[in-house]
């Protein structure tokens, strides 16, 4: 079985913006499998379903950013699952906006939530779906960025870059059946 995991922000009011790209890569995968991501559990919103045969749990974490860690312990340790079976989708500020790099064994380069994730795991050792939203403009503070949504004249890179991060993700899933 594989984990793979949506960082974001729980909530409407979060919904669409640039720090949630995360939840909206693990709903797109989940979708396209007949997958529901409903349950409640392992402070998230999670199912389980399948992806080219292979076993898939999906999870969304509803801590806030800053402790999705807890939310991909629980789940790990539930299922027996190691840090080799979780791929992570995100945002990244070091991306221009539509980039997606695929990464293992990387630092969290700043990233709160990435960066739970290796404190709770006490390794790097995962794979990641690192999704560039692009930096804000000089006199713009980062929060106020990552929690604004896109603007029109990024929705066709940002429907780019979500559907070669989920590509990404259906690769890996069915590569390690």
């Amino acid at each position: 079985m594989k984990l793979v995991v949506g960082l974001g922000n729980p909530g409407e009011k979060y919904q669409g913006t640039r720090h949630n790209v995360g939840f909206d890569v693990i709903e797109r995968l989940a979708d396209r499998h007949g997958v529901r991501i409903s349950k409640k559990g392992f402070s998230s919103l999670w199912a389980k379903g399948s992806v080219g045969g292979a076993d898939v749990l999906f999870l969304l974490p509803q801590t806030y950013m800053n402790l999705s860690g807890r939310a991909v312990r629980e789940a790990l340790d539930y299922y027996r699952l190691g840090p080799g079976d979780l791929a992570v989708a995100h945002d990244d500020l070091d991306l221009a906006l539509g980039r997606v790099k695929w990464d293992f064994e990387s630092g969290a380069a700043g990233h709160r939530g990435v960066s739970a994730i290796i404190d709770h795991l006490g390794t790097k050792a995962f794979r990641r779906v690192r999704m560039g939203i692009g930096r804000p403009q000089a006199k713009e503070d980062v929060e106020g960025f990552v929690l604004s949504p896109f603007a029109k004249g990024e929705r066709e890179a940002v429907e780019a870059m979500t559907e070669e991060a989920v590509g990404l993700l259906e690769s890996w899933i069915r590569e390690a059946k």
